[in-house]
């Protein structure tokens, strides 16, 4: 593949798309946390009659109460999104949300951690209401006891490390209900044989063509794992939901949700349209691998469920204004003028253009609104002729690149000698494809922000999306919905198989938090954590050759600090 094809085929791609024991959050078990060994596991047994054990089949499908004591368990968060709050022994460190999650310390499962020297408990129903505790079996009354005043059954003061917890009645309830499936929890689309996986992709419409390729690369990429015995003997099962017209998804996200899948994969999602998809997702901690077609998010969105795989909007301004950092400045030429919607995500693309900009002691770029959809060209080159930048920042959703080309190339600056010719910087994404336009981007200093890299891994990545198609008899065809679908099924897969055997959709999100430059294949290599859920912080330019057309890479990846 020459340098050109491996850009033009990439261009497609961009085109589509503590220690944990002062966090301890919970209750003593068999063994005093005092006691710097670890506790003697407890064989299970009966449970205690005042506060009865669940049986496994009875957490298959968590009740309401369980539900919202499992997100005070997993997320430190009540059911009203509120965080709960607790404090270190008495006058200790305040802790919050999920600084004071349960699982923090004693596992998502409930087995138990040990750390620094000191014990954090199993909390497991048999461990925690067995009738053979030394100190007697939990109930609802000592269970009350023990996280809102660190005391056991048996009048014990737990170790420092345990929080005290602001939790009223309803609340402990809430946590009790799930404190008694803990580890046997079941999350809907998960069953011994088989996991089911959604995706909200346009079957129908002007977009159904993209929506028909990404479906059949995911389809493909869990037939393939099936045949090799699935995941911990699950078969992957993918459900798709027609998005119409739509490239937000939220609607058929909801029907997903409703037809109890357990985890979303290469959906295509903006987070902002219509539905209460965003707010059921969240709730229910229901992860959202590698969305498509919404474009690149506005700013990582934290740490939230929804985890994307290309860098945002304010990462590919940023990658702007370092690469211009590195150039000398025209004379009389400094502003940095920035162009875009006034929306989330043009918003984003201006803040990172100044948190870069200041970063690197240049002057505060000058900000260019417009109604998204309502971009006047004449009037935006008008201003910029008057300004006379150094570099132009241009952001859209459309064809405001070409535009732009258009309009830019017989505006006319105040009277006086003419100010140097501005840089023009805008993601790949707004890359014209007719000739006419082509040409104009060809004359002008226009460089194109790619949310991937330019390199041999990366050839490899397109050479390794082409066999796939080829063994799987898929047309290559929307190659940006179809790479982008292949690299999301790729680091779903592999977060699967890290989850474990008993797979929640926490532990899902813990899997996906603790990948590390993960290669999905075509697109640069995945990163996350715990606050992060932007996998790439960079970006690669390039150009439109003169006198081809043709793009060409000018720059190797540019890494741009979160």
């Amino acid at each position: 593949m020459t340098k050109a094809r491996g850009a033009r085929a990439h261009g497609a791609l961009a085109a589509g798309l503590g220690s944990a024991l002062v966090l301890a959050a919970a209750l003593k078990g068999a063994a005093s946390l005092g006691d710097a060994r670890a506790p003697a596991p407890v064989a299970p047994a009966a449970c205690a009659g005042a506060a009865p054990c669940a049986a496994p089949t009875a957490c298959a499908e968590l009740s309401p109460a369980a539900l919202r004591g499992r997100r005070i368990f997993h997320q430190g968060a009540l059911a009203s999104g509120e965080p709960v709050e607790g404090r270190l022994g008495e006058g200790g460190a305040a802790l919050r949300g999920k600084a004071a999650a349960c699982a923090g310390c004693h596992g998502r499962s409930g087995d138990g951690t040990a750390e620094g020297g000191v014990a954090a408990p199993p909390l497991t129903p048999e461990q925690l209401f067995s009738t053979d505790r030394p100190d007697g079996p939990y109930t609802a009354e000592t269970l009350a006891t023990a996280v809102r005043e660190g005391r056991t059954p048996a009048a014990r003061e737990l170790h420092p490390v345990m929080p005290r917890y602001r939790l009223d009645g309803a609340h402990l309830a809430d946590l009790v209900a799930y404190l008694r499936c803990v580890g046997r929890d079941g999350d809907p689309g998960v069953s011994p044989e088989a996991l089911r996986l959604g995706a909200a992709l346009p079957l129908t419409g002007r977009f159904a063509a993209a929506g028909a390729a990404a479906r059949d690369v995911l389809a493909a990429s869990f037939d393939e794992v099936n045949a090799q015995g699935g995941v911990f003997r699950r078969r992957l099962e993918l459900v798709v939901a027609d998005s119409g017209e739509s490239l937000d998804g939220a609607r058929a996200t909801s029907r997903l949700l409703d037809q109890r899948v357990f985890a979303l994969v290469g959906t295509v999602w903006s987070g902002d349209g219509g539905g209460d998809a965003a707010a059921r997702l969240a709730a229910d901690e229901v992860p959202l691998v590698g969305p498509l077609g919404s474009g690149p998010p506005a700013a990582d969105p934290g740490d939230g469920v929804v985890f994307h795989l290309q860098p945002g909007l304010d990462t590919l301004a940023r990658v702007a204004v370092a690469h211009l950092a590195g150039a000398p400045a025209p004379a009389g030429a400094e502003a940095l003028l920035v162009i875009h919607p006034a929306d989330p995500r043009g918003d984003g693309f201006l803040r990172g253009a100044r948190a870069e900009a200041l970063r690197r002691g240049l002057p505060a770029p000058v900000s260019l609104s417009f109604e998204p959809g309502r971009f006047d060209a004449a009037a935006a080159s008008a201003a910029a002729a008057r300004l006379r930048p150094r570099a132009v920042l241009l952001a859209g959703e459309g064809d405001e690149l070409s535009r732009w080309l258009a309009a830019s190339r017989s505006s006319a600056g105040p009277p006086g000698p003419p100010g140097p010719r501005p840089a023009v910087y805008a993601p790949a994404s707004l890359m014209p494809h007719d000739p006419g336009s082509l040409r104009l981007a060809g004359a002008a200093r226009l460089l194109l922000l790619h949310p991937g890299p330019f390199d041999e891994a990366e050839r490899l990545g397109l050479l390794s999306l082409s066999s796939f198609l080829e063994r799987h008899r898929i047309p290559a065809r929307h190659t940006a919905f179809q790479a982008s679908a292949y690299a999301a099924a790729s680091v779903l897969i592999e977060a699967l198989k890290r989850a474990g055997a008993h797979l929640t959709r926490p532990g899902l999100v813990a899997a996906l938090e603790g990948l590390r430059a993960f290669d999905p294949g075509p697109g640069p290599a995945i990163t996350f954590g715990r606050n992060r859920r932007v996998g790439a912080y960079g970006a690669s330019l390039s150009r439109v050759d003169p006198s081809s057309a043709n793009v060409a890479p000018v720059s190797a990846w540019v890494e741009v600090v979160p």
